[in-house]
C-alpha cells in the first residue's frame, strides 16, 4: 500500500513537470513573436515618420515665399530721358550754393544718365537732376542703383526718395529717404539718413563713414522698406539699419530721385571747389523689386 502511494505520486509529479515545462515553452515562443512584432511596429513607424517628414519637406518647398517682383526697372537706353518714367526736377535753388538745371540732366545715348555738374556765371553749381513724380510711386520693397559718383570737393550726389507729406512733421505721414549722400566725398566719406520735419530738423543718420566708392567704378547702392523699418546697402552689403523703435516705418508710396547739389558748408564757391569742377555723376541702372533679391 504504501509502495503504491509512493508510485502515484511520483506518477503525479512527473505529468505536473511536464506541463509545465510545455507551458514554459510556450511562453517563450510566444514572447520571441511579440518582440518581432514589436521591431516590426517600429520599422513601420520609422518609415512613417520618414514619409511624413519628407511630405512635410515638399510642402514647405512648395509654399516657400516667391521670388521677388520686379516693379521698376530703368536702364538709360535710348537718346532721351523716358518721360513716361522720369521728368527733371525743377530747376530750383538749391543749399544757397546750387542750381538744379535741365540742361544738366541727359542721357548720353551709351545706356547712362548724366548729372553734369559746373559754376555757372552766376557763381553758383548748376548740376542736374531728376525724379520720378507724377510718373512712377513706391512702397514697401528693394530699391537698388547702379551709381558712378563724382569725387570733388563742394557738391555731392545722392539717390534718395520723397515719401508722403513731409509738412505733417510726422514719421507715419512723411519722411525723406536718403539711400545715399555721397557729402564728404574728398574724404572717401558718405552717408544714409531719414528726415522727417525741416522746421524743426527732425532726423536720424548714419553719420559720415568712409566707403571705398569713389574709384571711378559703378557701385549699388540699396534701400529695404518693410515692416521691420529700413536697411541700407552698398553693393549688396548692408551699412546701416533703422528698427520701427528708432523711427515709425511709412508704408505710404514715394517717388525716387537722382540729383546733385553743392553747399557752402559742404566746400563749394573755393578755390578748390572750382578747380575740381566739372564733375558727372553716371547713372547705370534703377531697379525697385518686390523684396530683396537673394543676388
Amino acid at each position: 500500500m504504501h509502495k503504491t502511494k509512493r508510485r502515484h505520486l511520483s506518477f503525479v509529479l512527473k505529468n505536473t513537470l511536464a506541463v509545465l515545462t510545455a507551458a514554459i515553452i510556450l511562453l517563450t515562443a510566444g514572447c520571441a513573436g511579440s518582440g518581432e512584432e514589436k521591431q516590426a511596429e517600429a520599422e513601420h513607424t520609422e518609415e512613417a515618420t520618414e514619409t511624413m517628414t519628407e511630405t512635410e519637406t515638399t510642402a514647405a518647398e512648395t509654399t516657400a515665399k516667391p521670388e521677388p517682383k520686379l516693379l521698376f526697372e530703368e536702364t538709360f537706353d535710348g537718346e532721351k530721358l523716358d518721360g513716361k518714367k522720369w521728368e527733371k526736377c525743377p530747376e530750383w535753388d538749391r543749399q544757397g550754393a546750387s542750381k538744379w538745371d535741365d540742361d544738366y540732366a541727359y542721357l548720353d545715348g551709351q545706356g547712362h544718365l548724366i548729372l553734369h555738374a559746373e559754376y555757372n556765371d552766376d557763381g553758383k553749381v548748376h548740376a542736374g537732376a531728376v525724379r520720378t513724380h507724377g510718373r512712377w510711386y513706391g512702397g514697401y520693397g528693394y530699391y537698388e542703383a547702379s551709381i558712378k559718383l563724382p569725387k570733388a570737393y563742394g557738391i555731392w550726389g545722392a539717390f534718395w526718395m520723397m515719401v508722403g507729406d513731409l509738412s505733417a512733421g510726422d514719421q507715419k505721414k512723411g519722411i525723406e529717404i536718403d539711400v545715399i549722400e555721397s557729402i564728404h566725398n574728398e574724404e572717401d566719406k558718405c552717408n544714409h539718413a531719414l528726415h522727417w520735419d525741416y522746421v524743426k530738423g527732425l532726423n536720424i543718420g548714419s553719420g559720415s563713414f568712409k566707403a571705398d566708392i569713389y574709384d571711378g567704378e559703378f557701385h549699388t547702392f540699396g534701400l529695404l522698406r518693410s515692416d521691420w523699418g529700413y536697411v541700407f546697402y552698398i553693393d549688396g552689403k548692408p551699412t546701416w539699419s533703422v528698427t520701427p523703435t528708432q523711427c515709425a516705418v511709412n508704408p505710404m508710396k514715394g517717388y525716387m530721385k537722382l540729383t546733385v547739389e553743392a553747399a557752402e558748408w559742404a566746400g563749394a564757391r573755393t578755390d578748390k571747389s572750382r578747380s575740381e569742377l566739372p564733375a558727372d555723376m553716371v547713372v547705370d541702372w534703377v531697379r525697385v523689386w518686390s523684396e530683396k533679391p537673394k543676388n
